[in-house]
């Protein structure tokens, strides 16, 4: 039972996602798609999250009726401003410390942690511009202490960008935010 409502709740986000998004692209001039891959490319990056649209279920609509979201935030669109976190990818590393809202599925307990954090060199990378739509989908798994994540990356030429994390002990969540480049932190002397 609980792994078909699993299923339902997943397929539904998805379907919501894929209803909402723009069927307008953006056009860009072959100089900002050409500056947009180098700036992929460079893997030394960030996304900063503004909002998390969990999964709507049971416990987050108690947290919802209760309250205890931030101003202006529903139980499907949380706003993140003033919130800690990111996802860098530096060279071969990725690392992640994002706010969790949704469900545990199973795992975590005392001394787990609440958000989605990792650090360490994916497996299974994959990297694909795709013309029509004007992104760079990314595409990866990870694992940090007995969790796994699978994050699919849509990146695009205005910086914009939006990561769907799934894991293997939460319901999934995705972010919108924005990229920017790492600050280079190596002293010349």
């Amino acid at each position: 039972m609980k792994t078909s409502l699993y299923i339902v709740c997943t397929l539904s986000l998805l379907l919501l996602w894929g209803c909402s998004s723009s069927s307008k692209v953006s056009t860009y001039t072959d100089g900002q798609i050409g500056a947009f891959k180098d700036f992929v490319n460079s893997k030394s990056y960030e996304f900063i999250a503004s909002t998390a649209n969990p999964i709507p279920g049971r416990g987050m609509m108690a947290v919802a009726n209760s309250g205890l979201l931030p101003p202006g935030s529903t139980m499907s669109n949380i706003q993140l401003q003033g919130t800690s976190n990111y996802l860098k990818i530096e060279g071969d590393t990725i690392s992640a410390f994002l706010p969790y809202y949704g469900e545990r599925q199973s795992g975590g307990g005392y001394n787990s942690d609440a958000g989605i954090v990792f650090d360490g060199i994916p497996s299974d990378y994959k990297e694909e511009y795709d013309a029509q739509k004007n992104e760079m989908r990314i595409t990866f798994t990870i694992s940090e202490k007995s969790e796994g994540y699978r994050v699919t990356m849509n990146l695009f030429p205005n910086k914009k960008a939006t990561v769907v994390v799934t894991s293997s002990q939460r319901f999934a969540i995705r972010y919108l935010g924005d990229l920017k480049e790492l600050e280079n932190t190596d002293n010349p002397s």
